[in-house]
């Protein structure tokens, strides 16, 4: 059962004509807004997104806290608190090699909204993958995920409860979704390839981990102030 804690931070996002996923996290009593950067990649100048609000796209300008040089991800301080502040620890501290994980986010622009639930934002859709490999690459820290993702949940959080804990109550923000691998397969006319191919998903999914995130509000610590509860 995915908790509160995660669900009411996660948020459905528009740039231009695309749609993708953003969540908040908090460090040091402020909070920020995560996507992945190709997300956002068409912005410049000016960081305006559109967030999906009580049944409509409302515009929100964010200030830039920063972008990894390395990492497929994006770190904004949004105008004033986007959600609750409910507990929840950003690391991968605790991950098991081969454990279960999830990820959360909207896509294809599926957005469910259930009337006086979550704050009147849309509830993002959850799968779960297994934690298949730890690598690096171009000096960031890569998870590779074995499960089947879909465009719009690029920019979504990847979840996981640390080995042992069965309390539904400790999951852990270890990552941020970037993509998929393609491979490229032959169309086949019965038995015989043909000279057509299609991009089929590898079900390979490549997340970054959270703290590169970390490192650019480190670097800006610009976030909005969280109001005491």
């Amino acid at each position: 059962m995915i908790t509160i804690n995660i669900i009411q931070r996660v948020f459905h996002i528009r740039v231009g004509a695309s749609t993708g996923t953003a969540f908040a996290i908090e460090q040091d009593d402020r909070q920020y807004l995560i996507t992945a950067a190709h997300v956002v990649s068409s912005l410049k100048g000016s960081y305006v997104v559109e967030l999906f609000h009580e049944g409509a796209w409302k515009t929100l300008a964010l200030s830039l806290t920063g972008i990894s040089q390395n990492a497929d991800i994006a770190v904004f301080a949004p105008p004033f608190q986007l959600a609750p502040s409910l507990p929840t620890p950003v690391s991968a501290d605790g991950v098991t090699y081969g454990q279960d994980v999830y990820f959360l986010g909207f896509p294809y622009g599926i957005a469910p909204e259930f009337e006086g639930l979550n704050r009147a934002f849309p509830f993002p859709l959850v799968k779960k993958a297994c934690l298949s490999a730890f690598t690096k690459e171009n000096g960031a820290s890569v998870a590779f995920l074995d499960g089947y993702n879909n465009p719009g949940f690029s920019g979504g959080p990847v979840i996981f409860q640390p080995a042992g804990d069965n309390s539904n109550s400790r999951f852990r923000i270890m990552g941020v979704i970037s993509g998929y691998r393609f491979a490229n397969e032959p169309v086949y006319n019965g038995d015989l390839a043909t000279p057509v191919s299609i991009r089929a998903n590898t079900g390979i999914i490549i997340s970054y981990d959270i703290r590169h995130a970390v490192d650019e509000i480190n670097r800006n610590p610009n976030g909005a102030k969280i109001k005491a509860d």
